[in-house]
């Protein structure tokens, strides 16, 4: 049996295999956001119990942490450890968003409550994807 070609046809053809196609995007998707929101709900933890070795294993080798406005930023792993080393307190980080630029490429929206006088702020993560693992390549607060 042959099937002839027809126009009207084509944008049948092309809804149908578009709905076909977005099932499984957005289980792809779904499949990483998960080990993302991981990633972050790890960091904050580490962050949490003060140990800054986790944290900065948590970046990739050149990752970097920017302060609001830009006015200080740390880069690299080492520095990265002294960086979370010396920090105390809690913060309640929570994700707002992920949203997968690539298939190794991710920005997360999260919000980080801290004690007063500090309270909330929003950061933004940038992720990689290296050897098959998220890592955090930037990390902007406001």
């Amino acid at each position: 049996m042959q099937y002839a070609f027809s126009w009207t046809t084509l944008p049948t053809a092309f809804v149908l295999a578009l709905a076909l196609s977005l099932p499984g995007q957005a289980q792809s998707a779904n499949n990483e956001e998960r080990p993302i929101r991981a990633l972050i709900q790890d960091f904050a933890d580490a962050r949490n119990s003060h140990d800054g070795i986790t944290v900065a294993s948590f970046y990739s080798d050149d990752g970097e942490w920017i302060a609001a406005r830009g006015v200080r930023t740390v880069r690299g792993r080492a520095a990265l450890v002294e960086l979370w080393t010396g920090l105390s307190r809690q913060v309640l980080r929570t994700v707002q968003s992920v949203d997968l630029a690539s298939d190794n490429i991710a920005v997360v929206r999260v919000t980080a409550q801290y004690e007063e006088p500090f309270g909330r702020h929003n950061e933004v993560f940038v992720l990689v994807k290296e050897l098959g693992k998220w890592r955090i390549r930037i990390h902007q607060t406001d």
